[in-house]
């Protein structure tokens, strides 16, 4: 019981002759909400899919609460929402969730998600915010402890996303252990427990509110950047480099 929900230690991963993670080590403990940010092909994708077991390491070691990913997988300890979901999806919010998730606790995972009331709309009526909400919904349908976010706010408005992360967070508040991608730099500071700058190699982790500092972010980024910070109310923050 005292093992981290998740361990990585000096994980890489190659793609041919390409390294795209380098001796990556994290420790994450049960219950915490971790946030990766950093650039486009910087790997953060990479690394979710090595914790689930979908890409294997070239060195270093993987688990999940002391297992091996594909194990804490296969008795239904992981869910994991990748970045895209393609195609047209001719169902209602209820269905979907019963075709894709567990369908004896559908209706009480859309429940949790705040959709209930929706749960007879069709899928592709649902604003950006309510899709992202659907497909968790389906994830936490099978109960897992872990759950894995590649960009889960892609779409969702500014006014949706406020409601999204304490989503989230009140999810992190029943247990399970939460690592989300994103490229909302605002989220590292308003809502996770703790924060891993990626890029290849693992610039920083810990304390979101570090992970701010312009010398971290240059470095993080490759280039000079500046952070646009909303008014508090908002979750909008966005790095951007300068020319």
């Amino acid at each position: 019981m005292n093992e981290p929900a998740i361990f990585l230690d000096r994980v890489s991963v190659n793609i041919g002759s390409r390294t795209i993670i380098e001796d990556v080590s994290l420790s994450i403990k049960r219950g915490e909400f971790w946030g990766v940010i950093g650039p486009n092909g910087g790997g953060k994708t990479t690394l979710l899919r090595t914790i689930i077991g979908m890409v294997k390491p070239n060195n270093g070691k993987v688990e999940i609460f002391g297992m091996k990913p594909q194990q804490a997988v296969k008795k239904g300890l992981v869910g994991y929402l990748p970045q895209h979901i393609k195609g047209i999806i001719p169902l209602s919010a209820l269905d979907f969730v019963r075709t894709a998730g567990n369908p004896k606790f559908a209706e009480e995972a859309l429940e949790t998600v705040g959709l209930k009331d929706k749960k007879e709309l069709p899928f592709e009526k649902l604003s950006g915010g309510e899709k992202q909400r659907t497909l968790i919904a389906a994830v936490l349908s099978r109960n897992p402890k872990v759950l894995l976010l590649d960009e889960p706010n892609t779409g969702i408005d500014v006014v949706a996303q406020d409601s999204f992360y304490n989503l989230l967070r009140n999810l992190k508040n029943q247990g399970i252990t939460i690592v989300m991608v994103s490229h909302d730099v605002g989220v590292v500071t308003q809502f996770v427990d703790k924060v891993a700058c990626l890029n290849k190699k693992l610039k920083y982790s810990g304390d979101p509110r570090s992970a701010l500092d312009c010398n971290l972010l240059e470095e993080l980024y490759g280039s000079k950047v500046e952070v646009l910070v909303h008014h508090p109310e908002c979750t909008g923050c966005h790095i951007y480099r300068k020319s």
